[in-house]
């Protein structure tokens, strides 16, 4: 009977141990998904600013079609139109 009363401690307080840094574990998990929700957030934040900013400086198409500064602007407007496919929707 002792020999199950002292199994039964030791199982038991494994089983604490193990618990508890399951809970750890998954608590810093949290923490970092947390983290990263508010990095890409910010990230699509960003991108969506330089779109909407794109568009104000160009409303009447002045760079668009200016031979000099056009190709930049349009080579601008493709980098853009890429990082656009990385914001949240």
């Amino acid at each position: 009977m002792i020999t199950l009363s002292i199994i039964l401690t030791v199982v038991v307080v494994t089983s604490f141990f193990i618990i508890r840094n399951l809970i750890k574990q998954a608590e810093k998990l949290e923490d970092i998904q947390t983290e990263y929700e508010n990095f890409i957030t910010k990230q699509s934040e960003a991108i969506e600013a330089c779109n909407i900013r794109l568009k104000e400086i160009d409303d009447k198409g002045i760079f668009q079609s200016d031979d000099e500064i056009g190709w930049m602007f349009k080579e601008i407007l493709k980098l853009q139109e890429a990082l656009n496919e990385f914001t949240l929707k």
